[in-house]
């Protein structure tokens, strides 16, 4: 990338620097990714590699090492990445479509038994076929009795956490 889409002019190299990576709907930190500002409109750009993958390791990432209940936009990020619609995964989990809206707007708080089952249908859905007897293992792992986390903590992840074969096995 060598100009800026907006003006035209030269864009400006940027590394080293954590990129917030907004663009999932959650508070991710993406590490060593390559970065440019344009030093005459000030829009800025990162080269975000094998975007797909990196989904699925955010998502693999919420479902199995957030030990607390799913936030609302967790909820929405795993859905958007099944490729369901609210009425959809609400049928899939045995609830109503207004209750998935109201996890999503954070009008209502997931329940315990959605949450494991809203987590073990992304994991069937993303996991290989070797990888899904490890389902039940993460889901053991959780505390019988959860609570919301009072404030959104960030996933950071570096680019081999999903460019690497076997990515999806070091999270």
């Amino acid at each position: 990338m060598d100009k800026c889409y907006m003006c035209g002019n030269s864009l400006e190299v940027i590394r080293d620097k954590p990129y917030e990576y907004t663009e999932s709907g959650l508070n991710v930190l993406l590490l060593g990714i390559t970065q440019y500002r344009c030093g005459s409109c000030e829009e800025e750009y990162a080269a975000i590699p094998a975007p797909e993958k990196l989904h699925k390791i955010i998502g693999l990432e919420i479902c199995r090492n957030r030990k607390a209940l799913l936030l609302p936009e967790e909820i929405k990020f795993l859905r958007k990445e099944m490729n369901l619609k609210s009425k959809e995964l609400a049928s899939s989990l045995g609830v109503d479509e207004s209750t998935v809206s109201r996890w999503e707007n954070g009008r209502k708080r997931v329940g315990e038994g959605s949450d494991r089952l809203l987590r073990t249908l992304y994991l069937s859905c993303t996991e290989e076929e070797q990888d899904r007897r490890n389902i039940l293992e993460v889901l053991k792992s959780f505390p019988h009795h959860r609570k919301e986390i009072g404030e959104r903590q960030a996933i950071s992840l570096n680019p081999q956490d999903w460019l690497l074969p076997d990515c999806a096995c070091a999270v």
